[in-house]
Order: C-alpha cells, then structure tokens, then sequence
C-alpha cells in the first residue's frame, strides 16, 4: 500500500520516538489502527535524546515533575489533512504529574482490562479526535485537557490548530500519538501507511530538506511552514 503524505502535525523540533520508520507494526501491534502510527516527543537535545523536562533525573523518580515541566507539553497540534471532524473526546483529566512506574502501570492496566463494549477508547488515547478526509482518517490522541477546540462536524484544513499536547490516556511523557486508518471507528480500523510532504533532518550540523519521508527514532525533525 503507498504512504499518504499528509502535513506533519506538529511545528518545530521534535523526535518520532515510536515511527513506522523503525519497525512495523511500530507500536507493536496492529490493534486500533496503530500499523504506521507514530509517537512525538519535545527533548531538550537536538543531537540526542537527553530529557524530555526541565527537572532532574532524580526529580523524575521521585514523582517531582510536573507536566508544565515538560518540553513538549502544550504545544499546538495541526490537522495534517482536509476533512470533517467525526469524534471528539475533551474531557479526560491529565495527570499533572510524572511517574515511570505509576505512568506503566496504567498503560499495563488499561491495555488489560479495555473494554470494547464499555468503548473506553478515551482510557487508551486520552483527550482525541477523529478528522475523515478524502483518501484516509487522522487520529491525534493524548491531547491536553479541553484544548480540542473544533467539534463534531466541523470542518478543518490541513494546518489547522486543532488542539494542544498533553499526557492523557495511556502515555508515559506528554507527547502525540498520531495515526491514519481507513476508517472512523478506531475499533475495527486498519492503519494506512503515512508519510509527511516535508520537513527538515538534522544531519551533522546541518538542516537537510526531506520530501515525503517516514521519520526514524534516530533522526531530529524539524518543520516551520
């Protein structure tokens, strides 16, 4: 199946933690449409990884880091496609603060006990929205606390801000899920091979232009439109 090349989603400097660049399915499973989904996170290094916060690696172990602390969190998250926003969650509470082991242990907990007849999709991807375009549909989960600002129905244009990162749901660190899939219902969805129109990678020192490229974990990425 060809990628779909879409607009990134986010601005600025960010690394795919999770990529479909690295391995497929790239969260491990094809569940939920997650095939070629794709995980983003702020780091304080452009060369490395190094920390997601502005805290110590002590200050994280001890539960001591706040989500405000977060590089990444709050930043604005941009429709990559054309199309009608078919679901909205808004409402699930973040947890204001940072924990590995507690953070896991929900992840752990939630992806046991999930219920696809409660339909406790908002348990796994937090505050998310669902936008239908043309060719695919676009999931962006993990999204902070009331800050999907378009509702259902509405229709967004690709590079649009549509709501803001945050760390609800089944996440370790504030950051973006993102995915396409062919359909709406997320249940019964197949992931859809995506790609991003342009960017830029960090290559010894230098900001090198990509064309519809699929980002790896060892790559820096960085898109200004």
């Amino acid at each position: 199946m060809k990628a779909i090349s879409v607009l990134p989603p986010l601005r600025g400097v960010w690394k795919a933690v999770n990529t479909p660049g690295d391995r497929i399915p790239s969260h491990g499973t094809h569940e939920f449409g997650q095939t070629f989904a794709y995980d983003f996170v702020r780091f304080k290094s452009l060369k490395h990884k190094g920390s997601f916060h502005t805290r110590s690696h002590f200050s994280y172990l001890m539960a001591q880091v706040k989500v405000s602390d977060c590089h990444g969190w709050g930043a604005s998250i941009y429709s990559p496609i054309d199309g009608v926003v078919r679901e909205v969650v808004n409402s699930v509470k973040e947890r204001e603060r940072l924990h590995l082991v507690s953070d896991l242990g929900l992840a752990i907990y939630n992806g046991l006990f999930y219920s696809f007849e409660k339909d406790e999709i908002h348990k796994i991807g937090g505050n998310y929205l669902i936008i239908e375009g043309s060719e695919c549909c676009a999931w962006i989960a993990h999204a902070k606390t009331g800050s999907i600002s378009p509702q259902v129905g509405d229709i967004v244009k690709a590079g649009e801000v549509v709501a803001k990162l945050g760390h609800s749901g089944n996440s370790t660190a504030p950051h973006l899920h993102f995915q396409l899939m062919e359909r709406v219902d997320i249940r019964t969805a197949k992931g859809v091979p995506c790609c991003f129109t342009d960017y830029e990678v960090l290559s010894d020192g230098n900001w090198c232009s990509v064309t519809n490229g699929i980002p790896t974990s060892d790559q820096t990425i960085r898109y200004n439109d």
